[in-house]
């Protein structure tokens, strides 16, 4: 089960997937600036995007959840323009781990409305 009501963080970069709990913990630590073991969920995506690794820290002890598709890949949410492109929310990381495309949110502008017309 992945923790819910956490703070889920997805490094940016590509990590080898033979990386366990030491490595994974020492990028937190170095690249992230983070605790591991702070209570936050931290994802890790291959190079080749057909696996997806998840860090937590739960009841004394690390636990990595683990998912490799056999058909298709991961793909993470955009960066998001707040800054806190990193922090993803709970819905968008069970879409990551079912392997649910994200599309570039558009802005709807006022000639993009569709009018309609009742013909008699």
């Amino acid at each position: 089960m992945i923790p819910a009501n956490k703070k889920y963080f997805v490094y940016p970069d590509c990590v080898d997937g033979r990386k366990s709990f030491n490595g994974l913990a020492g990028i937190i630590r170095s690249e992230l600036q983070g605790n591991p073991a702070g209570g936050d969920v931290f994802i890790f995506i291959s190079r080749s995007r057909q696996s997806i690794k998840l860090l937590f820290w739960e009841h004394g002890g690390f636990v990595i959840y683990y998912k490799r598709m056999d058909n298709g890949s991961f793909e993470v949410p955009p960066l998001r323009a707040d800054g806190q492109g990193r922090h993803i929310s709970e819905i968008q990381l069970l879409q990551v781990i079912r392997g649910i495309e994200f599309q570039k949110e558009k802005q709807r502008t006022k000639s993009s409305k569709t009018k309609l017309t009742l013909e008699k």
